[in-house]
């Protein structure tokens, strides 16, 4: 499968961008109550929406608050519903129906990414949805596939926050999982038991969850498809 390398680039410039205390080609928009942060940056062929991961005390209790809830259509982690009803209303506001839209994020802000790209499946056709570590949102019970012009996930090997929550929770089924495994190959959408024999006996590292990692091999993959 060919993946776009100039949208992942973007994404992945953006996620990281996203970490920033400002921006000054993008509009921020904040909650103080959730701190969830979002940058919306508008340019002449395409619309960046990128949501910040985790980085605030709230943001950790806003992880752990698994129990779901329904929003976006689906059940879903209700600490990552409540981030994202607390931006949506006032995001929504600066997206364009008409124009090609990107969202992006890393960790939380990946899960805010996809619940963004659900909230807006079947009503948007020009969705990009790619995120980096990103948790799992929906429930596993839900299959219905989100119809998206892109739907990239990239995960690293021993990254164990792009495997939880476990219980109940799994990731979506309409998505391209791009895999950076440990044993330094590149794969596109692996096996479950690819999976399972890259990790072995090795333990989770938080370093796989860093931002840096991910652009280190998305670097990497983008050179192999040259």
């Amino acid at each position: 499968m060919k993946l776009d390398p100039v949208l992942l680039n973007m994404a992945c410039s953006w996620s990281m961008k996203s970490y920033r205390d400002s921006n000054k080609d993008a509009i921020k928009i904040e909650s103080k109550w959730t701190s969830t942060t979002v940058y919306i940056a508008k340019r002449k062929s395409i619309d960046i929406i990128a949501f910040r991961g985790t980085g605030q005390k709230l943001d950790i209790l806003t992880d752990l608050n698994i129990i779901p809830v329904p929003y976006a259509g689906r059940l879903c982690h209700g600490g990552f519903a409540l981030a994202h009803k607390s931006v949506w209303k006032k995001v929504k506001e600066h997206i364009d129906p008409k124009k090609r839209t990107l969202i992006c994020g890393h960790s939380l802000g990946g899960a805010l990414a996809e619940l963004s790209a659900s909230m807006l499946n079947g009503k948007h056709e020009n969705i990009n949805l790619v995120t980096f570590g990103k948790p799992n949102v929906f429930f596993k019970g839900f299959k219905r596939p989100m119809n998206l012009d892109n739907q990239i996930s990239c995960v690293q090997g021993s990254d164990l926050i792009a495997r939880i929550p476990r219980l109940c929770y799994g990731p979506s089924k309409s998505q391209t999982m791009l895999y950076f495994s440990n044993d330094g190959a590149n794969v596109v959408n692996p096996t479950k038991p690819y999976r399972k024999i890259d990790r072995g006996g090795l333990k989770d590292r938080i370093t796989d969850h860093m931002m840096e990692g991910y652009k280190e091999n998305l670097k990497e993959f983008l050179e192999e498809q040259e």
